[in-house]
């Protein structure tokens, strides 16, 4: 489900695009993606098959309107049209906020668009929720082929709830970036409804809040952000999330020795950290099935060579997404691409896999670093927990 970050002010909204195989949902994203401006969007990921059929999902991430002063980031995925690759299908809807079904024009493909439907449908109810309560318009594709099905048959076959219908043509971008608009309208509308932004503020009272965090840029939009900005933003947030769930217990280090109340670190950073604490005490190797690479990692960081803690770290997480494609049914991909599906947002991933990155490069880094990418491990854990 959507997510606000009130440190950044920014709201993460996922997206998803269901439908037949060969419907136009890729299509969809690439117009997308191509029409939208360089500075708005995010890197289009696609894993297809040889025959270009999109086996797993479509990733898109972009900038849309803000809203009550919070920056909306939109995620677009799509699902793997083929019955074969339901597992994935059930893991990209996880946490959607609206759908997008790309329909088959073709009177040929109607059996296929009712069933990728139904399946919809299905897999919602699976996770708890009913198709009558999450956003949801239609793009009824492929409108330029002779001999399409009339609207009226689809609308009557579809769409017996009476959702917002769009004719589109996504080979030429017809219709499809007023179907996302609508749905983006709508998504927002259904967040608002359900309090996700808190109490409606007055405009006054907006404007002063935004002052306050952000005195040196007054009123100026949080969309003319750099995507820099937003990726350091998040990263600290994720930092400080860490902060927050820290023990302060008594602190032992890595080797041998008298046990010490404060850990020590380097001179250029003073800022407590969740270390291993003392036999018995508490520790995050609790969330693990095997606990002793978390408590070594916690180990590496006490004593402050976080070149090793952010290795070892980058290794529990491939673990950790390596085993879940591996209960989803899901084979191939490379499992990094599996966190945003789990509600990761795009920028604090791709912060995260830069400090790794610097890390195998040999630094520099410091404690910060280190405990941004624990606390990556730390979530990743607990999203699958509740997966």
């Amino acid at each position: 489900m959507a997510q606000v970050n009130p440190l950044t002010r920014e709201l993460l909204v996922k997206l998803v695009y269901y439908g037949p195989g060969l419907g136009g949902k890729t299509t969809s994203l690439q117009h997308i993606h191509s029409a939208s401006p360089a500075e708005t969007r995010g890197q289009l990921v696609s894993l297809a098959t040889p025959v270009d059929r999109t086996l797993y999902f479509d990733f898109l991430p972009l900038r849309a309107r803000s809203v009550r002063g919070h920056q909306v980031r939109l995620q677009l995925f799509t699902v793997p049209g083929q019955v074969y690759f339901n597992a994935t299908r059930k893991l990209v809807l996880t946490g959607a906020d609206g759908v997008v079904f790309v329909a088959d024009s073709q009177p040929q493909r109607q059996d296929a668009n009712l069933e990728s439907f139904e399946n919809l449908a299905a897999n919602l109810e699976e996770q708890g929720r009913q198709l009558d309560e999450v956003p949801l318009v239609f793009e009824f594709n492929k409108r330029d082929l002779p001999n399409v099905q009339p609207l009226e048959g689809m609308e009557r076959a579809l769409n017996a709830s009476g959702r917002p219908t769009f004719p589109t043509v996504a080979t030429s971008g017809q219709g499809v970036l007023e179907a996302l608009d609508r749905l983006v309208d709508d998504v927002l509308a259904d967040l608002e409804r359900r309090g996700t932004f808190g109490p409606k503020a007055s405009a006054a009272e907006e404007a002063s809040v935004v002052l306050a965090l952000e005195p040196e840029r007054g009123l100026s939009s949080p969309i003319d952000e750099l995507v820099s900005d937003a990726e350091s933003a998040a990263w600290r947030s994720s930092v400080e999330r860490a902060f927050r769930h820290a023990t302060r217990s008594s602190y032992v280090p890595d080797e041998a020795g008298p046990v010490r109340s404060e850990p020590t670190f380097p001179a250029r950073t003073s800022v407590p950290v969740p270390f291993r604490p003392s036999p018995g005490g508490p520790s995050w190797g609790a969330l693990f099935d095997d606990r002793e690479p978390v408590e070594r990692l916690e180990a590496d960081v006490v004593a402050g060579r976080f070149v090793d803690a952010i290795v070892r770290c980058e290794k529990l997480v491939s673990r950790l997404l390596e085993d879940a494609g591996r209960k989803a049914g899901i084979h191939g991909p490379e499992p990094a691409l599996l966190a945003p599906w789990l509600g990761v947002p795009a920028s604090r991933w791709l912060a995260y896999r830069r400090v790794v990155q610097r890390a195998r490069e040999g630094g520099p880094l410091d404690v910060r670093d280190a405990l941004g990418c624990f606390a990556m491990l730390i979530e990743l854990r607990l999203a699958l927990q509740e997966a």
